[in-house]
Protein backbone atom coordinates (compact mmCIF):
# COMPACT_ATOMS: atom_id res chain seq x y z
CA UNK A 1 0.00 0.00 0.00
CA UNK A 2 2.96 2.37 0.40
CA UNK A 3 3.13 2.96 -3.36
CA UNK A 4 -0.53 4.02 -3.34
CA UNK A 5 -0.02 6.41 -0.44
CA UNK A 6 3.08 7.88 -2.08
CA UNK A 7 1.31 8.33 -5.40
CA UNK A 8 -1.69 10.13 -3.88
CA UNK A 9 0.53 12.35 -1.74
CA UNK A 10 2.69 13.29 -4.75
CA UNK A 11 -0.31 14.06 -6.98
CA UNK A 12 -1.75 16.30 -4.28
CA UNK A 13 1.62 17.97 -3.61
CA UNK A 14 2.09 19.06 -7.22
CA UNK A 15 -1.51 20.27 -7.45
CA UNK A 16 -2.75 17.67 -9.92
CA UNK A 17 -5.35 15.91 -7.73
CA UNK A 18 -8.75 16.73 -9.27
CA UNK A 19 -11.35 18.72 -7.39
CA UNK A 20 -14.71 16.95 -7.22
CA UNK A 21 -17.17 19.49 -5.82
CA UNK A 22 -20.51 18.30 -4.47
CA UNK A 23 -23.47 19.55 -6.48
CA UNK A 24 -26.68 20.00 -4.50
CA UNK A 25 -29.02 21.30 -7.21
CA UNK A 26 -29.16 21.47 -11.00
CA UNK A 27 -26.98 18.37 -11.33
CA UNK A 28 -27.25 18.28 -15.12
CA UNK A 29 -28.58 21.75 -15.83
CA UNK A 30 -26.96 24.92 -17.20
CA UNK A 31 -27.20 26.44 -13.71
CA UNK A 32 -26.10 24.30 -10.78
CA UNK A 33 -25.57 24.95 -7.06
CA UNK A 34 -22.26 24.05 -5.42
CA UNK A 35 -21.53 24.98 -1.80
CA UNK A 36 -24.53 27.27 -1.83
CA UNK A 37 -23.32 29.24 -4.86
CA UNK A 38 -24.72 29.16 -8.38
CA UNK A 39 -22.42 28.21 -11.26
CA UNK A 40 -22.83 27.94 -14.99
CA UNK A 41 -22.15 24.31 -15.93
CA UNK A 42 -20.45 23.33 -19.16
CA UNK A 43 -19.30 19.79 -18.32
CA UNK A 44 -22.49 17.73 -18.20
CA UNK A 45 -23.12 15.32 -21.08
CA UNK A 46 -26.85 16.02 -20.85
CA UNK A 47 -26.84 17.31 -24.44
CA UNK A 48 -30.59 17.41 -25.04
CA UNK A 49 -31.72 18.19 -21.49
CA UNK A 50 -33.43 14.80 -21.10
CA UNK A 51 -32.25 14.31 -17.51
CA UNK A 52 -34.70 16.93 -16.25
CA UNK A 53 -37.40 16.40 -18.87
CA UNK A 54 -40.68 16.01 -17.00
CA UNK A 55 -41.96 13.25 -19.27
CA UNK A 56 -38.75 11.25 -18.82
CA UNK A 57 -38.89 11.68 -15.04
CA UNK A 58 -42.53 10.66 -14.91
CA UNK A 59 -41.73 7.52 -16.92
CA UNK A 60 -39.06 6.62 -14.36
CA UNK A 61 -41.53 7.12 -11.48
CA UNK A 62 -44.15 4.93 -13.14
CA UNK A 63 -41.55 2.21 -13.66
CA UNK A 64 -40.60 2.34 -9.96
CA UNK A 65 -44.25 1.95 -8.98
CA UNK A 66 -44.61 -1.10 -11.20
CA UNK A 67 -41.21 -2.82 -10.95
CA UNK A 68 -39.38 -1.41 -7.91
CA UNK A 69 -35.90 0.08 -8.11
CA UNK A 70 -33.76 -2.86 -9.28
CA UNK A 71 -33.70 -5.61 -11.90
CA UNK A 72 -33.28 -8.43 -9.36
CA UNK A 73 -30.09 -10.00 -10.70
CA UNK A 74 -28.44 -11.40 -13.80
CA UNK A 75 -30.86 -12.00 -16.63
CA UNK A 76 -29.38 -15.42 -17.30
CA UNK A 77 -30.31 -16.51 -13.78
CA UNK A 78 -33.19 -14.24 -12.76
CA UNK A 79 -34.90 -13.95 -16.13
CA UNK A 80 -35.73 -10.99 -18.34
CA UNK A 81 -37.98 -8.09 -17.42
CA UNK A 82 -40.38 -7.01 -20.12
CA UNK A 83 -39.55 -3.30 -19.86
CA UNK A 84 -35.83 -3.98 -20.40
CA UNK A 85 -36.63 -5.95 -23.54
CA UNK A 86 -38.84 -3.06 -24.65
CA UNK A 87 -35.92 -0.68 -24.12
CA UNK A 88 -33.64 -2.86 -26.25
CA UNK A 89 -36.20 -2.87 -29.07
CA UNK A 90 -36.44 0.92 -28.80
CA UNK A 91 -32.65 1.32 -29.05
CA UNK A 92 -32.44 -1.06 -32.02
CA UNK A 93 -35.20 0.91 -33.73
CA UNK A 94 -33.48 4.25 -33.01
CA UNK A 95 -30.12 3.08 -34.35
CA UNK A 96 -31.53 1.12 -37.30
CA UNK A 97 -30.08 -2.21 -36.16
CA UNK A 98 -31.64 -5.66 -35.79
CA UNK A 99 -31.20 -6.19 -32.07
CA UNK A 100 -29.66 -4.78 -28.90
CA UNK A 101 -28.34 -5.83 -25.49
CA UNK A 102 -28.15 -3.33 -22.62
CA UNK A 103 -25.73 -2.96 -19.70
CA UNK A 104 -25.83 -0.90 -16.48
CA UNK A 105 -23.01 1.30 -17.86
CA UNK A 106 -21.31 2.04 -21.17
CA UNK A 107 -18.00 0.93 -19.66
CA UNK A 108 -19.46 -2.54 -19.09
CA UNK A 109 -20.46 -2.80 -22.74
CA UNK A 110 -16.93 -2.07 -23.95
CA UNK A 111 -15.19 -4.06 -21.23
CA UNK A 112 -16.99 -7.26 -22.19
CA UNK A 113 -17.47 -7.19 -25.95
CA UNK A 114 -13.91 -7.84 -27.19
CA UNK A 115 -13.28 -11.02 -25.21
CA UNK A 116 -16.73 -12.24 -26.20
CA UNK A 117 -16.33 -11.75 -29.95
CA UNK A 118 -12.58 -12.31 -30.40
CA UNK A 119 -11.82 -15.22 -28.01
CA UNK A 120 -13.05 -18.81 -28.19
CA UNK A 121 -16.31 -19.35 -26.30
CA UNK A 122 -16.74 -23.04 -27.05
CA UNK A 123 -13.65 -25.24 -27.03
CA UNK A 124 -10.11 -24.56 -25.83
CA UNK A 125 -9.56 -21.05 -24.50
CA UNK A 126 -6.37 -20.52 -26.51
CA UNK A 127 -7.56 -22.18 -29.71
CA UNK A 128 -6.65 -20.14 -32.79
CA UNK A 129 -6.02 -17.03 -30.71
CA UNK A 130 -3.19 -16.03 -33.07
CA UNK A 131 -5.75 -15.80 -35.88
CA UNK A 132 -7.55 -12.90 -34.16
CA UNK A 133 -6.42 -9.26 -34.31
CA UNK A 134 -8.00 -6.05 -33.06
CA UNK A 135 -7.08 -2.80 -34.83
CA UNK A 136 -7.77 0.09 -32.48
CA UNK A 137 -7.47 3.88 -32.91
CA UNK A 138 -4.79 5.24 -30.56
CA UNK A 139 -7.25 7.77 -29.12
CA UNK A 140 -10.09 5.34 -28.45
CA UNK A 141 -11.82 5.68 -25.10
CA UNK A 142 -10.15 4.02 -22.12
CA UNK A 143 -13.01 1.54 -21.81
CA UNK A 144 -12.14 0.24 -25.28
CA UNK A 145 -8.48 -0.03 -24.29
CA UNK A 146 -9.40 -1.93 -21.12
CA UNK A 147 -11.76 -4.22 -23.01
CA UNK A 148 -9.14 -5.03 -25.64
CA UNK A 149 -6.66 -5.96 -22.91
CA UNK A 150 -9.03 -8.62 -21.59
CA UNK A 151 -9.06 -10.36 -24.96
CA UNK A 152 -6.28 -12.75 -25.99
CA UNK A 153 -6.44 -11.42 -29.54
CA UNK A 154 -3.45 -9.55 -30.90
CA UNK A 155 -3.79 -5.77 -30.56
CA UNK A 156 -2.54 -3.35 -33.19
CA UNK A 157 -2.93 0.38 -32.59
CA UNK A 158 -3.17 2.70 -35.59
CA UNK A 159 -2.55 6.45 -35.62
CA UNK A 160 -5.51 8.56 -34.64
CA UNK A 161 -8.11 8.76 -37.41
CA UNK A 162 -5.43 7.91 -39.95
CA UNK A 163 -6.85 5.54 -42.53
CA UNK A 164 -3.55 5.29 -44.42
CA UNK A 165 -1.83 3.95 -41.31
CA UNK A 166 -4.73 1.55 -40.72
CA UNK A 167 -4.42 0.25 -44.30
CA UNK A 168 -0.67 -0.29 -43.88
CA UNK A 169 -1.25 -2.33 -40.74
CA UNK A 170 -4.06 -4.36 -42.28
CA UNK A 171 -2.01 -5.03 -45.40
CA UNK A 172 0.75 -6.62 -43.30
CA UNK A 173 -1.58 -8.75 -41.18
CA UNK A 174 -2.66 -12.28 -42.10
CA UNK A 175 -5.12 -12.96 -39.26
CA UNK A 176 -8.32 -14.71 -40.26
CA UNK A 177 -10.46 -12.68 -37.87
CA UNK A 178 -9.85 -8.94 -37.92
CA UNK A 179 -11.84 -6.30 -36.03
CA UNK A 180 -11.43 -2.55 -36.57
CA UNK A 181 -12.68 -0.42 -33.67
CA UNK A 182 -12.99 3.35 -33.66
CA UNK A 183 -15.33 5.99 -32.31
CA UNK A 184 -18.04 7.61 -34.39
CA UNK A 185 -17.49 10.96 -32.70
CA UNK A 186 -14.24 11.86 -30.95
CA UNK A 187 -15.59 14.47 -28.56
CA UNK A 188 -12.15 15.41 -27.24
CA UNK A 189 -10.91 16.08 -30.76
CA UNK A 190 -13.96 17.70 -32.35
CA UNK A 191 -14.23 15.02 -35.04
CA UNK A 192 -16.90 12.97 -36.75
CA UNK A 193 -15.02 10.11 -38.39
CA UNK A 194 -15.38 9.37 -42.10
CA UNK A 195 -17.32 6.19 -41.39
CA UNK A 196 -17.91 5.20 -45.05
CA UNK A 197 -14.12 5.21 -45.55
CA UNK A 198 -13.60 2.88 -42.58
CA UNK A 199 -16.33 0.58 -43.86
CA UNK A 200 -14.72 0.48 -47.30
CA UNK A 201 -11.35 -0.42 -45.73
CA UNK A 202 -12.93 -3.13 -43.60
CA UNK A 203 -14.54 -4.73 -46.65
CA UNK A 204 -11.36 -4.52 -48.72
CA UNK A 205 -9.32 -6.31 -46.05
CA UNK A 206 -11.90 -8.80 -44.82
CA UNK A 207 -12.34 -7.15 -41.44
CA UNK A 208 -15.36 -6.49 -39.25
CA UNK A 209 -15.97 -3.01 -37.87
CA UNK A 210 -17.13 -1.79 -34.45
CA UNK A 211 -18.13 1.81 -33.76
CA UNK A 212 -18.27 3.35 -30.28
CA UNK A 213 -20.99 5.95 -30.89
CA UNK A 214 -21.41 7.22 -27.34
CA UNK A 215 -21.37 10.86 -28.48
CA UNK A 216 -23.19 10.26 -31.77
CA UNK A 217 -26.41 8.47 -30.82
CA UNK A 218 -29.15 10.99 -30.11
CA UNK A 219 -27.21 13.84 -31.75
CA UNK A 220 -26.37 12.86 -35.32
CA UNK A 221 -28.78 11.75 -38.02
CA UNK A 222 -32.28 12.93 -38.83
CA UNK A 223 -33.82 10.78 -36.10
CA UNK A 224 -30.83 10.83 -33.74
CA UNK A 225 -29.72 7.36 -34.80
CA UNK A 226 -26.05 8.33 -34.63
CA UNK A 227 -23.07 8.32 -36.98
CA UNK A 228 -24.41 5.39 -38.99
CA UNK A 229 -27.66 7.22 -39.77
CA UNK A 230 -25.70 10.45 -40.39
CA UNK A 231 -23.81 8.69 -43.21
CA UNK A 232 -26.67 6.32 -44.14
CA UNK A 233 -24.47 3.26 -43.67
CA UNK A 234 -25.64 1.69 -40.40
CA UNK A 235 -26.25 -1.69 -42.11
CA UNK A 236 -22.49 -1.96 -42.73
CA UNK A 237 -21.57 -1.61 -39.05
CA UNK A 238 -21.01 -5.03 -37.49
CA UNK A 239 -21.04 -3.90 -33.84
CA UNK A 240 -22.47 -0.59 -32.65
CA UNK A 241 -21.79 0.53 -29.09
CA UNK A 242 -23.53 3.40 -27.37
CA UNK A 243 -24.51 4.68 -23.97
CA UNK A 244 -27.48 6.35 -22.33
CA UNK A 245 -25.71 8.90 -20.11
CA UNK A 246 -25.26 11.54 -22.80
CA UNK A 247 -27.98 12.55 -25.29
CA UNK A 248 -30.48 10.13 -23.72
CA UNK A 249 -30.02 11.75 -20.30
CA UNK A 250 -29.82 8.63 -18.14
CA UNK A 251 -27.25 5.93 -17.55
CA UNK A 252 -26.42 2.58 -19.11
CA UNK A 253 -24.71 1.15 -22.16
CA UNK A 254 -25.68 -0.98 -25.13
CA UNK A 255 -24.38 -3.06 -28.01
CA UNK A 256 -26.32 -3.35 -31.26
CA UNK A 257 -25.93 -5.60 -34.26
CA UNK A 258 -27.44 -8.60 -35.99
CA UNK A 259 -29.86 -10.76 -34.05
CA UNK A 260 -27.45 -13.71 -34.06
CA UNK A 261 -24.65 -11.51 -32.68
CA UNK A 262 -26.83 -10.21 -29.85
CA UNK A 263 -28.11 -13.72 -29.06
CA UNK A 264 -24.46 -14.76 -28.78
CA UNK A 265 -23.52 -11.81 -26.55
CA UNK A 266 -26.38 -12.63 -24.17
CA UNK A 267 -24.59 -15.84 -23.21
CA UNK A 268 -20.93 -14.96 -23.84
CA UNK A 269 -20.44 -11.37 -22.66
CA UNK A 270 -19.26 -11.71 -19.08
CA UNK A 271 -20.09 -8.12 -18.12
CA UNK A 272 -23.72 -8.99 -18.85
CA UNK A 273 -23.92 -12.61 -17.70
CA UNK A 274 -22.14 -11.93 -14.39
CA UNK A 275 -23.92 -8.66 -13.61
CA UNK A 276 -27.36 -7.40 -12.75
CA UNK A 277 -29.26 -5.85 -15.62
CA UNK A 278 -29.98 -2.15 -16.07
CA UNK A 279 -32.45 -0.89 -13.42
CA UNK A 280 -36.07 -1.08 -14.56
CA UNK A 281 -36.74 2.55 -13.58
CA UNK A 282 -33.93 3.61 -15.92
CA UNK A 283 -35.36 1.42 -18.68
CA UNK A 284 -38.70 3.19 -18.40
CA UNK A 285 -37.06 6.61 -18.48
CA UNK A 286 -34.90 5.77 -21.48
CA UNK A 287 -37.83 4.43 -23.51
CA UNK A 288 -39.54 7.79 -23.10
CA UNK A 289 -36.31 9.67 -23.83
CA UNK A 290 -35.82 7.76 -27.10
CA UNK A 291 -39.39 8.49 -28.19
CA UNK A 292 -38.75 12.22 -27.66
CA UNK A 293 -35.34 12.13 -29.35
CA UNK A 294 -36.79 10.61 -32.52
CA UNK A 295 -39.06 13.67 -32.78
CA UNK A 296 -36.34 16.12 -31.79
CA UNK A 297 -34.75 17.10 -35.10
CA UNK A 298 -35.33 20.82 -34.41
CA UNK A 299 -33.73 20.54 -30.95
CA UNK A 300 -30.66 18.89 -32.50
CA UNK A 301 -30.36 21.56 -35.16
CA UNK A 302 -30.67 24.32 -32.55
CA UNK A 303 -28.06 22.60 -30.37
CA UNK A 304 -25.57 22.34 -33.23
CA UNK A 305 -26.25 25.96 -34.14
CA UNK A 306 -25.33 27.00 -30.59
CA UNK A 307 -22.20 24.85 -30.80
CA UNK A 308 -21.12 26.57 -34.02
CA UNK A 309 -21.78 30.00 -32.48
CA UNK A 310 -19.67 29.25 -29.40
CA UNK A 311 -16.91 27.59 -31.40
CA UNK A 312 -16.51 30.59 -33.71
CA UNK A 313 -16.63 33.05 -30.78
CA UNK A 314 -13.77 31.22 -29.05
CA UNK A 315 -11.72 31.00 -32.25
CA UNK A 316 -12.19 34.73 -32.90
CA UNK A 317 -11.02 35.36 -29.31
CA UNK A 318 -7.73 33.65 -30.10
CA UNK A 319 -8.22 30.18 -28.64
CA UNK A 320 -7.18 26.95 -30.32
CA UNK A 321 -10.24 24.78 -30.93
CA UNK A 322 -9.57 21.22 -32.06
CA UNK A 323 -11.36 19.55 -34.95
CA UNK A 324 -13.18 20.73 -38.06
CA UNK A 325 -16.62 19.33 -37.26
CA UNK A 326 -19.41 20.99 -35.33
CA UNK A 327 -20.54 18.87 -32.42
CA UNK A 328 -21.95 19.93 -29.02
CA UNK A 329 -18.62 19.13 -27.35
CA UNK A 330 -16.02 21.80 -28.12
CA UNK A 331 -12.36 20.94 -27.36
CA UNK A 332 -10.49 24.08 -26.25
CA UNK A 333 -6.82 23.07 -26.27
CA UNK A 334 -4.51 24.23 -23.45
CA UNK A 335 -1.59 21.76 -23.37
CA UNK A 336 0.22 22.10 -20.04
CA UNK A 337 -1.66 20.54 -17.11
CA UNK A 338 -0.64 23.17 -14.55
CA UNK A 339 -1.84 26.00 -16.81
CA UNK A 340 -5.04 24.07 -17.48
CA UNK A 341 -5.74 23.69 -13.78
CA UNK A 342 -5.09 27.42 -13.20
CA UNK A 343 -7.39 28.25 -16.10
CA UNK A 344 -10.14 26.06 -14.63
CA UNK A 345 -9.76 27.74 -11.23
CA UNK A 346 -10.06 31.19 -12.81
CA UNK A 347 -13.26 30.08 -14.51
CA UNK A 348 -14.49 28.78 -11.15
CA UNK A 349 -13.85 32.17 -9.57
CA UNK A 350 -15.87 33.67 -12.41
CA UNK A 351 -18.84 31.40 -11.68
CA UNK A 352 -18.14 28.80 -14.39
CA UNK A 353 -17.89 25.09 -13.58
CA UNK A 354 -15.67 23.54 -16.27
CA UNK A 355 -12.93 21.10 -15.15
CA UNK A 356 -9.89 20.54 -17.34
CA UNK A 357 -9.57 17.17 -19.11
CA UNK A 358 -6.08 15.76 -18.59
CA UNK A 359 -4.05 12.58 -18.33
CA UNK A 360 -5.00 9.73 -18.40
CA UNK A 361 -8.05 10.84 -20.40
CA UNK A 362 -5.63 12.51 -22.85
CA UNK A 363 -1.86 12.34 -23.31
CA UNK A 364 0.47 14.31 -21.05
CA UNK A 365 0.90 17.96 -22.09
CA UNK A 366 -2.24 17.74 -24.22
CA UNK A 367 -4.87 18.79 -21.68
CA UNK A 368 -7.95 20.59 -22.91
CA UNK A 369 -11.41 21.71 -21.94
CA UNK A 370 -14.32 19.77 -23.36
CA UNK A 371 -17.02 22.41 -23.36
CA UNK A 372 -20.38 20.66 -23.39
CA UNK A 373 -23.33 22.64 -24.72
CA UNK A 374 -26.82 21.62 -23.67
CA UNK A 375 -30.02 22.36 -25.55
CA UNK A 376 -31.20 24.60 -22.72
CA UNK A 377 -28.08 26.78 -22.59
CA UNK A 378 -29.00 30.33 -23.58
CA UNK A 379 -27.00 32.57 -25.90
CA UNK A 380 -26.37 34.88 -22.94
CA UNK A 381 -24.85 31.98 -21.01
CA UNK A 382 -22.60 31.13 -23.95
CA UNK A 383 -21.47 34.75 -24.15
CA UNK A 384 -20.73 34.74 -20.44
CA UNK A 385 -18.53 31.67 -20.90
CA UNK A 386 -16.60 33.33 -23.74
CA UNK A 387 -15.99 36.42 -21.60
CA UNK A 388 -14.78 34.28 -18.68
CA UNK A 389 -12.46 32.30 -20.99
CA UNK A 390 -11.01 35.50 -22.43
CA UNK A 391 -10.38 36.89 -18.93
CA UNK A 392 -8.60 33.68 -17.89
CA UNK A 393 -6.71 33.43 -21.18
CA UNK A 394 -5.36 36.95 -20.86
CA UNK A 395 -4.27 36.47 -17.25
CA UNK A 396 -2.39 33.30 -18.18
CA UNK A 397 -0.95 34.79 -21.41
CA UNK A 398 -2.67 32.17 -23.52
CA UNK A 399 -4.27 34.80 -25.74
CA UNK A 400 -3.66 38.45 -26.43
CA UNK A 401 -5.75 41.17 -24.78
CA UNK A 402 -9.28 41.54 -26.13
CA UNK A 403 -12.02 44.07 -25.60
CA UNK A 404 -15.24 42.23 -24.91
CA UNK A 405 -18.44 44.23 -25.08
Amino acid sequence: MDNIINAVNYIRKVGLYPDMPIITSGVNEPLCVINGKRYLMFCSNNYLGMTENRYVKNAAKKSIDKYGVGPGGSRVISGNVDIIEELEKSIANLTGTEDCITFPTGYMANIGVFKAVMDSFVGKDNENENDNTIFSDEDNHGSIVDGCRLSKAKKIVFKHNNTDDLIDKLRNNESKNKLIVTEGVFSLDGEIVNLPKYIEIAKNYGAKIMIDDAHGVGILGRNGGGTGEYYNCVSDINILMGCMDKALGGTGGFLCGSKILIDYLRISCRSSVLSSAIPTMMAGAMIKSISLIKKGDKIRKDLLSKAEYLKMALIKSGFRILGKDTIPAIPLFIGDEIIGIKFSKLLWEDGIYLPIVRWPAVSMKECRFRIIIMANHSKEQLDRLVKACVNAGEKLNIIKSHNII
